[in-house]
């Protein structure tokens, strides 16, 4: 089922409408919006007082939190000196000096499209982004900073705290290509951002737009000043619209929404959190007593032009969450706004204001206010203002429609429910937007269809992943609330809704309960980028056989079907032989065990198997067969074409089944048998595994051997076989076949072949020859030796071709117990294609070319866990403390001056942009190539650096390349021209480019 037969339609009215799918905030208390409805609903504060270590702490003299007027009271966002610098792909350093509002709104940005379930990298169109911040208050302390000024340069931090990079910065690190605008408008910038965003979507300019703002000041653990007659709250608390208002209170925070136009999100089965009417924004001008004023005819024009555009009728609003500072000025001119333009008729109506349990956002305020008000429209509940119990009498709402919410009401649900908010800047810029409800239809039938599907997680960073699969858990497991989506459904999200990263895992489950177990079993595919494994697909000889294999992998997958098909369509039209007819027959099982069914029957199923992996981008490395697996083998190389290997396959089988008939058994050491051997009366067949060897030989001889290890106390297991393969008993077999040979044309080899005669990599002299393919039949299988020729060359992920086990036990015997891999690519009959689902999930993690999509299919995209950043400490010290101004001491003491390098924290390592696989940067013997490494190491604040990774790949950008470019030319006093550096720009290659130019300059 497609989106557009999941959406309904689109009303004529609802073209120029605006859908909020996502909402993301960060304030005290409350690291999401569900925590911030909670908070609210608990009519909870979150205001912090400070007691007078943390102001010492934050550079405040005691001289001044000592003064009778200070107010010890802030809004505290946690951990704000952490930052995911590796996701970002930011340097250690520079992360160090970024504004932490930059830093805080790409994680929220990125958090953002989760909850939307947008890739930017696979999203149908453009993303714009319109924010907007504070002032970098961060920057003074590395003002104070002349280490960090003359290692950085001064475009390096000016870029990284000016306010106009925000919205670009955020656009360059997602990748989002829709208009990228900064908006400034005091108070009201995070409202006026919504409506920037909203005529853009209109004008599509955009097709999803990411808008809101950002306000945290440094240090946060600082109280304030009070001055009569200032806005500032004296106590510490802001009360809206109370009795007891007596001034605002700042704190910090910031909200994002994702927006879309109405049509699109209905049309892409979005989750709608409400939708927005209509937006307004003007200026007062000079209708005000003065600058910092607010007007009632600028509030009055403002929230009437939003009702003219929405098409609504004002007396059908039911709640207003204004912009409520808690002051004496602000509140009455506010409410006598809301009254003029709404009017006195219609249904009751509420007046609100979040800034009584958070504080004033300012900057934020507005898309903070939003979010509260969708909530409301989303959960049909006005949660309280707080302190407002008693009304302030100068509001004049008796006998009024309007009123204060002092307590939670709830919506009227008997037609259109309609919430406004408000938000009005310092200086005049005001906005009003005017929301409607957009219920949820109901959900789809969540039952599973018991199908199979890969479920896949990517991060980008080892870290990152343990912490999504540990999400992963919560989420599955039901906690903190039982998973109402289908699997199918979140499995098509993981896949589809989030950006595809290096660090990989996946699993293949049915259902929440088996993916649930898979996870909490470690049962689950994965791999991180640094490994850089190769992939050998092993294909299994004759005893795997068994009636009806691939058959239901045949029906659940079409193009193994079509592959299956062709070949035995080869073995019908050139040899006569109905294999299909015996494959699908349940009664067919002796028939099949003659050899010359078994072997065209192994190869049919094992080649189209192949083939299928390989159509989706499951490619392997290298490949080795077991005795007739090599055929297999040769012919997915390329060695064969399928007609000639069809040929060869079915002449072998001929000629191997015109032989005397004979034994063959499985034993764990030829100790006792050596005069058997030694007499050519038995002969080795396979050495499969240091514990296990094959012997074949007459009936006769092998009951011989079998009585001899009976005697020694050992057992043998008889293979069910008509034949002494791989023994001198088909010495005539290897001559009929080698005649046969040197007809077949024989190409080049694509994929390298591990012989299984040999044991070592085929040649192309050895596989061209005729000679080789007829020792095939009596030379003894070599397994234990080919697989160690894998493993001497770093193969670690295994792929077994055929069906059953046999081939997947066989190499487990042969490979280390730790650091390997096996998947086998067909199980058991009832296993089929969960097993092949469990190869492509396999592949899926080491891969980017893997055609995945068809085995993620869902009809929705679902709320999923976002994205779990591994953070570290990023944070520059300030020499004497931001709240501290003044003269600055001419030189600091030890204890004055932390490294602006990341100080350990105790919840997070130190700097993320350090990669995991750093090579040591030790001294070496080149003098040369360590100075360049030390310089490289102060500019990028690593503690040690892969010497082999780019500038770039090690966080590195271009301005501070030109910055180390000058720091080299100084050091080595040698020119470097740019292009050179870009050309090569790892400390190995760049050495080597200093030292030739040093050499230059020494021999003028």
């Amino acid at each position: 089922m497609n989106n557009k037969e999941l959406g309904s339609d689109v009303e004529a009215s609802d073209v120029s409408a605006i859908a909020i799918v996502a909402m993301e905030c960060r304030i005290p208390q409350a690291d999401s919006v569900e925590a911030l409805w909670q908070l609210l609903l608990d009519e909870k504060c979150t205001l912090t007082d400070l007691d007078d270590e943390q102001l010492r702490r934050a550079g405040v003299p005691d001289a001044v939190f000592s003064k009778p007027g200070y107010v010890k009271r802030a809004g505290l966002l946690k951990d704000i000196d952490l930052f995911d610098s590796r996701y970002f792909e930011i340097g250690a350093r520079e992360a160090d000096v970024l504004d932490v509002q930059q830093r805080l709104m790409l994680e929220s940005s990125l958090t953002l499209l989760n909850r939307a379930n947008i890739d930017p990298a696979r999203h149908e169109g453009r993303i714009g982004v319109f924010a907007g911040s504070s002032f970098s208050s961060y920057l003074f302390g590395i003002l104070e900073r002349d280490d960090l000024l003359d290692a950085l340069g001064e475009m390096v931090i000016r870029h990284g705290n000016d306010k106009d990079f925000l919205a670009t910065r955020i656009s360059y690190k997602l990748n989002l290509k829709g208009p990228s605008v900064n908006v400034q408008t005091s108070c009201s910038t995070g409202l006026v951002a919504i409506h920037a965003a909203c005529q853009s979507l209109l004008l599509n300019e955009c097709d999803a737009a990411i808008a809101g703002a950002i306000c945290v000041r440094f240090p946060q653990e600082t109280g304030y000043l009070y001055q009569e007659d200032g806005v500032l709250s004296p106590d510490g608390n802001c009360r809206p619209f109370s009795a007891d208002s007596n001034g605002t209170v700042f704190t910090n925070g910031l909200g994002l929404v994702l927006l879309k136009r109405l049509s699109d999100a209905v049309q892409d089965c979005d989750e709608i959190v409400a939708v927005i009417r209509a937006s307004a924004i003007n200026n007062d001008g000079a209708t005000k007593v003065g600058f910092t004023a607010p007007s009632v005819a600028g509030q009055v024009e403002v929230l009437r032009d939003a009702i003219m555009v929405s098409g609504i009728d004002p007396a059908d609003m039911q709640y207003v969450e204004a912009h409520g500072t808690g002051t004496a000025l602000g509140d009455p001119i506010e409410v006598e706004a809301i009254r003029q333009a709404y009017g006195e008729t219609g249904k009751s109506c509420g007046i609100g204001s979040l800034k009584g349990n958070f504080g004033h956002f300012n900057i934020a305020a507005g898309v903070i206010g939003l979010i509260k008000a969708a909530l409301v429209l989303k959960h049909k509940l006005i949660p309280a203002t707080l302190y407002a119990s008693e009304v302030n009498a100068h509001l004049d709402l008796v006998d009024s429609r309007f009123h204060v919410v002092n307590q939670h009401r709830k919506l009227d649900t008997s037609g259109d429910q309609f919430v406004a908010v408000s938000a009005f800047g310092m200086g005049g810029t005001n906005s009003h937007v005017i929301l409607q409800n957009r219920d949820a239809p109901p959900i789809l039938d969540s039952v599973e269809d018991g199908q199979y599907r890969i479920f896949t997680l990517s991060a980008k960073s080892e870290g990152a992943l343990n912490n999504l699969t540990e999400e992963y858990c919560r989420f599955f497991s039901g906690a903190p609330t039982v998973p109402v989506v289908s699997f199918a459904d979140a499995a098509h999200t993981a896949y589809f809704g989030r950006p595809l990263l290096s660090e990989r895992a996946a699993f293949i489950a049915r259902d929440a309960k088996e993916a649930l177990a898979q996870l909490e079993a470690g049962r689950y595919h994965r791999h991180l980028s640094r490994e850089r494994e190769s992939v050998a697909f092993v294909f299994a000889g004759q005893g795997t056989q068994h009636i009806q294999m691939g058959a239901a992998l045949a029906k659940e997958f079409k193009p193994f079907r079509k592959n299956l098909d062709l070949v035995l369509d080869v073995f019908a039209r050139e040899h006569g032989l109905d294999l299909a007819a015996h494959l699908w027959n349940p009664d067919s099982e002796k028939v099949i065990a003659c050899t010359e069914l078994t072997q065209p029957l192994l190869f049919a199923v094992e080649y189209a198997l192949a083939q299928t992996l390989m159509g989706v981008g499951a490619v392997p490395n290298l490949v080795l067969g077991h005795s007739l697996g090599e055929l297999v083998a040769a012919a997915i190389a390329g060695v064969f074409d399928l007609p000639s290997a069809a040929a060869v396959v079915v002449k072998r089988a001929q000629c191997m089944a015109a032989c005397e008939p004979g034994c063959m058994i499985v034993v764990d050491s030829l100790t006792g048998l050596e005069h058997l051997l030694n007499n050519r009366e038995i002969a080795l067949a396979a050495h499969n595994a240091p514990s296990q060897y094959v012997v074949s030989g007459t009936a006769t001889h092998i009951e011989t051997a079998m009585e001899l290890l009976r005697a020694q106390g050992r057992s043998a297991h008889r293979l069910a076989t008509s034949h002494a393969f791989h023994s001198p008993m088909m010495a005539d077999a290897a001559a009929e076949f080698h005649s046969f040979m040197k007809d077949i044309p024989i190409g080049d080899a694509r994929i390298p072949i591990v012989s299984n005669v040999t044991g070592s990599v085929l040649t192309e002299y050895e596989y061209k020859n005729p000679i080789y393919w007829s020792d095939h039949l009596v030379r003894t299988v070599q397994f234990a030796k080919s697989t160690q020729t894998l493993i001497d060359m770093d193969v670690v992920r295994y792929v077994a071709i055929g069906h059953g086990y046999a081939i997947s036990n066989l190499l487990k015997l042969n490979l280390p117990e730790s650091g390997t891999s096996i998947v086998q690519a067909l199980g058991g009959i009832d296993e089929e294609y969960a097993s092949f689902l469990n190869v492509i999930a396999f592949y899926w993690t080491a891969s980017n070319r893997i055609a995945i999509e068809p085995f993620v299919a869902g009809r929705r995209k679902v709320a999923l866990p976002v994205y779990p950043f591994d953070r570290t400490r990023h944070w520059v010290e300030p020499v004497i403390g931001f709240a501290r101004r003044g003269s600055r001491p001419a030189e600091a003491t030890a204890s004055e001056v932390t490294n602006a390098k990341s100080v350990p924290h105790p919840s997070a390592e130190t700097h993320a942009a350090e990669p995991e696989n750093s090579a040591d940067s030790a001294s070496t013997d080149n003098p040369v190539e360590d100075m360049v490494a030390e310089i490289y190491i102060t500019y990028l604040g690593m503690d040690k650096i892969d010497r082999q990774l780019s500038f770039f790949e090690l966080g590195g950008n271009s301005l501070l390349a030109i910055q180390l470019i000058n720091r080299l030319r100084e050091t080595f006093q040698i020119d470097i021209p740019l292009r050179g550096f870009y050309e090569s720009s790892s400390v190995a290659k760049l050495s080597l480019l200093v030292a030739n130019r040093l050499l230059e300059v020494e021999n003028v």
